[in-house]
């Protein structure tokens, strides 16, 4: 594995195990013109087709643009005060892998050119990577991926990923009768978006409900799933209720592949769902993204911050909504009513009240806060994740790559 080529240089880092969280910056002002690295990212995290990674390494690419610093010494604090900030604030363990690689890039350039001449070059390779070969990763891992799926064949996905997507668009190009199940992916959903692309190329396409994975598990012949970051044991961590999708293929013994770019490995080997990096701080920026998938991250890590970082705790108040259909059915067990207990009717969610409607009973935005957005999958689930550095990897080949990678 070592001999097998990364799309951006890396080099030695410190690990990110056993290390000291770094003091969190409330503002990213990373520059002597108060750059700020937060708002740089989340512009980028509009665009659609930039995964979170890629925004993080722009994002600190325009910070050396930004940079009043003279020295190599001096750039090389503005970008560990940026880094750090992009790691401290934001949920997604996608950042925290574009920054290790961009970390690891800017150590190994380090050069006998001029400082100027450095700079210019540091920016022109980042945005070359961001504009090129990056995109050329996805279109890579479509091309290996592309051969697992036999004509006729029927797919089990999970929300929403653009690799899986642009896989089956490229199956589908070649004239594969494929057909698709997607799971709703609650709560964001983003398993519709998944339906509404596959559906508008006229590829068959069926939403199933997140409970319904096991019903349906034994239609399909294999389970296609994107990730958000592959970590040193080769586990991934992607949307939650994919480690769940995972255990269902592995006891019904239908093949698990995911599809991940190099640039999403990340150096962090959790243990359990608890073992999850997750941010300490919140910004007043962190609410305002208009990205679906950011959106639902960025509330999950709000109640983080307040309420520690172990999500799905019993709560020691029921917390007060104003979901009207919640409180009204609360009203309702809580009336008197002259029957004794043993003879009185229960309350059924969604049967008739007195006025001759029926009740919708829907989670609170209290309740969907304390669960995760995402989860891990353990690699012994997977069979193989497909990548854009050659042949499928099984997870210990990922292992040794990054240990290669960060140890050459």
């Amino acid at each position: 594995m070592a001999g097998v080529a990364s799309p951006l240089s890396l080099s030695p880092a410190p690990s990110a195990r056993g290390t000291s969280r770094p003091p969190a910056q409330t503002h990213a002002s990373s520059s002597g013109k108060g750059f700020d690295v937060i708002n740089a990212y989340k512009k980028a995290i509009e665009d659609d087709k930039v995964p979170h990674p890629i925004a993080a390494i722009l994002a600190l690419v325009e910070l050396i643009e930004a940079s009043t610093a003279s020295t190599v010494t001096g750039l090389a604090q503005e970008l560990t005060i940026g880094r750090k900030t992009l790691i401290n604030t934001q949920p997604s363990l996608g950042v925290r892998a574009g920054c290790q690689l961009w970390e690891r890039f800017f150590a190994l350039s380090m050069g006998g050119e001029d400082f100027p001449s450095y700079k210019r070059t540091l920016i022109s390779q980042g945005r070359s990577f961001c504009a090129i070969t990056a995109p050329q990763c996805r279109e890579k891992i479509a091309d290996l991926a592309v051969s697992f799926l036999r004509d006729d064949c029927v797919i089990l996905t999970h929300s929403y990923s653009r690799t899986v997507i642009q896989t089956i668009l490229r199956a589908h190009k070649q004239h594969k009768r494929i057909r698709v199940y997607v799971t709703e992916a609650r709560p964001g959903c983003l398993g519709m978006r998944t339906h509404q692309i596959l559906t508008a190329n006229g590829i068959p396409c069926t939403v199933v409900l997140d409970s319904a994975v096991a019903y349906v598990m034994e239609r399909v012949d294999m389970v296609l799933v994107g990730s958000e970051a592959v970590v040193e044991s080769g586990g991934l961590v992607s949307s939650v209720g994919t480690y769940q999708v995972a255990l269902v293929a592995k006891s019904m013994q239908k093949p698990f592949y995911a599809l991940a770019e190099s640039y999403k490995f990340l150096r962090h080997y959790p243990l359990s769902q608890t073992d999850l990096p997750i941010p300490t701080t919140t910004t007043t920026s962190s609410s305002t993204n208009n990205n679906n998938n950011n959106d639902n991250e960025n509330v999950n890590f709000n109640f983080r911050h307040l309420y520690g970082d172990i999500p799905l705790e019993f709560p020691t108040l029921i917390p007060i909504s104003n979901n009207s259909n919640l409180n009204s059915f609360i009203n309702q067990l809580s009336r008197p009513n002259s029957l004794t207990p043993q003879t009185r009717s229960p309350i059924v969610p969604g049967t008739p009240n007195n006025n001759n409607e029926k009740e919708k009973l829907e989670m609170t935005k209290e309740m969907i806060i304390i669960n995760p957005i995402v989860d891990f999958t353990t690699p012994d689930l997977i069979d193989f994740i497909i990548t854009d550095l050659g042949s499928p990897l099984s997870p210990t080949s990922v292992s040794q790559y990054l240990v290669a990678q960060f140890s050459s």
